[in-house]
């Protein structure tokens, strides 16, 4: 029993990154593994919601781009937060602000593109809270 409680109890660390540039998800899971995070990367939206159903009791924060084809990163949230109210998504894009408007990102915590490696690092453990991993 005393391993089941430990398990419970084991902190969220892992960063789910869901992006259509392969190049972007690999700086950002370099830039977290770095800073102590696990990371799962998916091409797209649909890959990424597969993950988080998966792995959603692991998962601290979802980083997501928000213009990919099929699924974008918008949907994917929403249905995140339909499967897990309390889940943590921070999205990403280098489109306009009228494009992003027009996806309703405004709801959401966000990061422009392109991003120095500390400012996602430091909006990723600012929105990860208790559940990140330490500095």
């Amino acid at each position: 029993m005393w391993a089941m409680l430990q398990e419970e109890n084991m902190p969220k660390d892992l960063v789910l990154c869901v992006d259509d540039e392969p190049a972007v998800l690999k700086v950002c899971a370099i830039a977290l593994e770095d800073a102590g995070f696990r990371v799962v990367a998916a091409e797209n939206g649909a890959a990424g919601l597969e993950a988080f159903i998966q792995l959603k009791d692991e998962v601290c924060l979802v980083l997501s781009d928000i213009v990919m084809p099929g699924i974008n990163g918008i949907e994917m949230a929403e249905r995140i937060l339909r499967i897990d109210p309390q889940a943590k998504i921070l999205l990403m894009s280098a489109y306009s602000d009228e494009v992003l408007e027009r996806q309703g990102r405004q709801r959401l915590p966000f990061i422009r593109k392109p991003f120095i490696r500390t400012a996602l690092i430091e909006r990723v453990r600012s929105l990860a809270g208790a559940s990140g991993a330490s500095a």
